[in-house]
């Protein structure tokens, strides 16, 4: 990629959003091209977000005013001889790619087509925004089994679909001293040095299925297993899983830790024991390769890109049974040489993923993409609208 002649406009989803893993990857996005091409020039698209708070308000920045910023940036961009690229940060914007070509965009999850958690006009919103994806060039997956979605259920061409797995702060999670890391836990010090810790990291949606591993907390602890559960993220108690811990009497074994740093989870990983991940669907699952950076061993359940993910560094159970899960995790727990087992190959498989190996893919990509004309295209100034072929005639 030509840096003197070509430039990147990178847009993220609007800060008032606030889709934490979102954020965090597009940082790390942005930190590995600056770190592996700082010749590039890449212009971080920031809308006003003043009205976002409104009713509407938001959705008037992100389907309005946003692309005007795109088209307004693209064309000051041209004006000073830069051919820009349009990078789209979440398939939720996809919409976004009909504003620029040449255009790529990341796509995490679909969600909403697989196992939908919103209904009526959401849903259908949410859904016609995603389609728009067709219009870029490239869509990046972040897992080969989220490609096949994408083929699937937008019928995209599958030449335009490509898997591009990105990694973890290698930086925040790696190994640490336990003793250090509980004083970055809220609540630390309310637990026993007996206790066997079992996290559970990510949001209370149905697809996290949160309530499988309740039933398995509440079935070791029936054997006599001095198990508890850290949830970091929105709080069980209190919320519409709380009925279910009291018809189970585990209200006293589940400790809500709140929404946390990067940071305050890697601590999380360094004092728990085990994670358990009984996530119905993922993109990625990113809460798998960081635990394991931190040597904390897995049990996730056989969905989605688990295995893609995980690798055979992880003990599966079938997603919804809850004795399964609860035999895995007291392997997990109690038995060494499965542990031991469990965090070497942690170790290994965190390093197949990589942020410099996913800049390499994404500088290739943006190559790649801005070699080729768009098919069946003509570039019109700062847009590039599709040449409609008509048959001749004689007029």
């Amino acid at each position: 990629m030509n840096a003197e002649r070509h430039c990147v406009m990178f847009a993220p989803v609007l800060k008032s959003e606030g889709w934490i893993s979102i954020d965090l990857q597009q940082a790390d996005i942005l930190r590995a091209l600056a770190a592996t091409r700082p010749d590039l020039p890449v212009v971080v698209l920031q809308p006003e977000e003043r009205i976002s708070h409104l009713p509407l308000g938001r959705q008037f920045v992100r389907e309005v005013l946003y692309p005007l910023m795109i088209v307004r940036t693209g064309r000051a961009l041209r004006r000073r001889g830069l051919r820009p690229l349009l990078h789209v940060a979440d398939h939720s914007y996809g919409h976004l790619c009909r504003w620029w070509r040449p255009c790529v965009v990341n796509c995490n999850d679909l969600t909403h087509f697989v196992r939908p958690e919103v209904s009526g006009p959401s849903l259908w919103l949410w859904r016609r925004r995603v389609r728009t994806m067709r219009h870029a060039r490239r869509i990046l997956t972040i897992s080969d089994h989220l490609a096949g979605e994408v083929r699937e259920h937008l019928q995209a061409d599958p030449d335009r679909v490509s898997g591009l797995a990105g990694g973890i702060d290698t930086e925040v999670f790696k190994p640490s001293d336990c003793g250090t890391a509980a004083s970055l836990v809220p609540g630390a010090g309310r637990l026993r040095p007996g206790d066997k810790l079992v996290v559970n990291i990510g949001s209370n949606v149905p697809r996290k299925n949160l309530p499988t591993v309740l039933r398995a907390i509440a079935i070791l602890r029936s054997q006599g297993k001095p198990v508890r559960l850290l949830k970091a993220g929105p709080p069980l108690h209190g919320s519409e899983h709380a009925p279910l811990l009291r018809e189970l009497g585990i209200e006293d074994a589940v400790d809500d830790l709140g929404i946390l740093e990067p940071r305050q989870v890697a601590a999380l990983c360094h004092i728990a024991h085990v994670l358990s991940f009984a996530s119905l669907y993922e993109g990625f699952g990113r809460p798998t390769l960081e635990a394991q950076a931190c040597g904390l061993p897995c049990v996730l359940a056989d969905s989605s890109c688990m295995r893609e993910i995980g690798g055979d560094a992880v003990l599966y159970h079938a997603p919804q049974d809850a004795h399964e899960l609860a035999s895995k995790l007291d392997s997990a727990l109690f038995n060494e040489a499965v542990r031991a087992g469990l965090i070497r190959r942690g170790f290994a498989n965190v390093r197949r993923f990589s942020w410099t190996g996913y800049a390499a893919g994404l500088r290739q990509v943006y190559q790649d993409v801005m070699r080729k004309p768009e098919p069946g295209l003509v570039r019109t100034g700062e847009f590039t609208q599709r040449r409609e072929h008509r048959p001749a005639t004689g007029y």
